[in-house]
């Protein structure tokens, strides 16, 4: 074919090649961008449920996607340059990246079956809850619960078991007179900026002495809505999984499928 073949890198089918490679990288980075808040924002979550496939393929969309990109940029340039050599290469590395994130989005397909039906995620949350959370070994816990409940408004586990189920727990139960009935997390900001000191660096609150009891305590059977969450938490985190990683899985199987463009284009020149 010549020079200016059609398939050639002046030739129509070049110019198409060179925009399908950076409509294919700008989605690429927004599934890096996509990846890389689904890991920064749910990824505590992880500690209260087993397995947490989707941080898995939050990693996935993050990693992969990074190395989308730099395949297709060694891609274009050896269309610009018509180095055949590099341009098969980079075809076979599109192969391989197209099943890589082909594999993440059927987990995260496969991790939104097994929350629905497999899962015991309330059992999880709320053996957690109890038996988990405040222990000295059991910081991520700790912090997953402290995040979910202040990410989400919410306080315990579901209708069975609310905010009271937190006078059974065993974080409770060790604590010195007086105990507190809840975790700061389960408790308004505005109460706690106004009796409570938040430490900047741990995220945690640090009571005022005295005032403890006016934001973490009180009749947990009738809560005062403007100070206490009374939400539970299970539905809002079950709910929001679902939806985030449905959508990491289905654009890690577009992405995937973006790939496909790279071999067969290349095997048309």
């Amino acid at each position: 074919m010549g020079t200016f073949g059609v398939w050639s890198a002046y030739g129509a089918g070049g110019r198409s090649i060179r925009i399908a490679f950076l409509v294919s990288s700008g989605y690429s980075i927004a599934c890096i961008a996509y990846g890389a808040w689904l890991a920064a924002s749910r990824g505590q979550y992880a500690e209260l449920l087993s397995p947490s496939l989707y941080v898995d393929v939050a990693r996935i969309l993050l990693v992969v996607s990074a190395l989308t990109i730099i395949n297709q940029l060694i891609c274009v340039y050896s269309v610009f340059k018509e180095l055949r050599f590099w341009v098969y290469a980079s075809a076979v590395a599109s192969l391989i990246i197209f099943i890589m994130l082909f594999i993440g989005g059927i987990m995260g397909l496969v991790f939104r079956s097994q929350l629905t039906t497999q899962i015991p995620l309330r059992l999880k949350m709320l053996t957690s809850l109890r038996e988990l959370y405040g222990t000295p070994d059991m910081e991520q816990v700790t912090d997953a619960w402290d995040q979910l409940q202040s990410n989400f408004k919410c306080c315990g586990v579901d209708g069975n078991d609310t905010l009271v189920i937190w006078r059974t727990s065993k974080w409770y139960m060790h604590q010195k007179a007086p105990k507190h009935s809840l975790p700061a997390s389960c408790v308004e900001p505005h109460a706690l900026l106004n009796n409570c000191a938040a430490n900047t660096v741990s995220g945690r609150y640090s009571c005022v002495p005295g005032k403890v009891e006016e934001c973490r305590s009180g009749d947990l059977t009738n809560p005062n809505t403007e100070t206490t969450y009374t939400s539970t938490c299970y539905m809002p985190l079950r709910t929001d999984l679902l939806y985030v990683v449905h959508v990491a899985a289905w654009m890690s199987i577009a992405a995937s499928v973006l790939q496909v463009s790279s071999p067969v284009s290349c095997r048309l020149r």
